[in-house]
């Protein structure tokens, strides 16, 4: 079955907003991405960055903190397909660097080996295309470059409330995952590690909460499921009015095919 990875984030904002404040996600993504950088990055000279889905740079600022690259080494370009989005985070990350932020609606044909890092994290879900995405990602990292992402794996927590959801419709996950990820990389012949990063969401159990978690994983879909099972599937997390899921996300570490070359 071919997939067809849209998402329109817009109508969902608040829902993601409200999984971003009660996950840790973001905090373990940030660090794993800083740990494996360090001792690659050159200790000088400028620093080329492209985030691939920056959405409104929150993450982008997160990791530029944890990294802590100086803003006259740092040249950053963010893709963003959502206009509004993108606006934001140019103007939350103009700061961190000390040349113009470039900025682009999808990634620009023609951009190779430009790239000492490129950073994609938790978008691929939604690419359409993975395996051409993904070739023109590694494709855009200069000799020595690294690309880092992270997205869920089926084993992961929350991936359960696709199954349980999409599986009532008759249908397989509609998006992207790490499974996937991972078989188009080895049709690349790329270079990788996996690793997995452990993270914890958790919030007060009210049924109001829960629903935010389900409008975010399943939005437009859900006016076509049936609420009760999705809600039920927290009971198993579910102890002393709280909610408290303790999972893990597969980070994949690529090396430019360039390198040594």
């Amino acid at each position: 079955m071919s997939k067809n990875p849209a998402k329109d984030f817009g109508p969902i904002a608040d829902h993601y907003a409200f999984f971003e404040q009660h996950a840790t996600e973001a905090e373990q993504d940030a660090r794993a991405y800083a740990e494996r950088l360090a001792g690659v990055v050159p200790a000088e000279g400028t620093i080329r960055l492209l985030d691939f889905g920056c959405g409104t740079g929150a993450f982008t600022a997160r990791f530029l903190n944890q990294v802590g690259w100086p803003p006259a080494r740092l040249r950053l370009t963010l893709v963003e397909p959502v206009p509004s989005a993108r606006r934001q985070a140019v103007a939350r990350l103009v700061g961190t660097t000390e040349h113009p932020v470039a900025d682009s609606a999808a990634l620009p044909g023609g951009v190779v080996a430009s790239f000492d890092v490129v950073l994609a994290n938790h978008v691929l879900y939604y690419v359409p295309d993975l395996r051409r995405q993904l070739a023109g990602l590694i494709g855009a990292l200069a000799p020595a470059g690294v690309f880092v992402t992270a997205i869920a794996p089926r084993t992961n927590a929350l991936i359960e409330f696709w199954i349980a959801g999409f599986r009532s419709l008759g249908r397989e996950i509609p998006y992207n995952l790490a499974e996937d990820v991972e078989v188009a990389l080895q049709e690349l012949g790329a270079e990788y590690q996996k690793q997995e990063v452990a993270y914890q969401l958790a919030f007060p159990d009210t049924e109001e909460n829960r629903m935010r978690i389900i409008r975010f994983l399943l939005a437009e879909h859900l006016a076509e499921l049936s609420h009760r099972p999705l809600l039920d599937l927290f009971d198993q997390y579910a102890h002393a009015g709280r909610i408290d899921i303790r999972t893990v996300s597969d980070h994949f570490t690529i090396r430019s095919a360039r390198e040594g070359r």
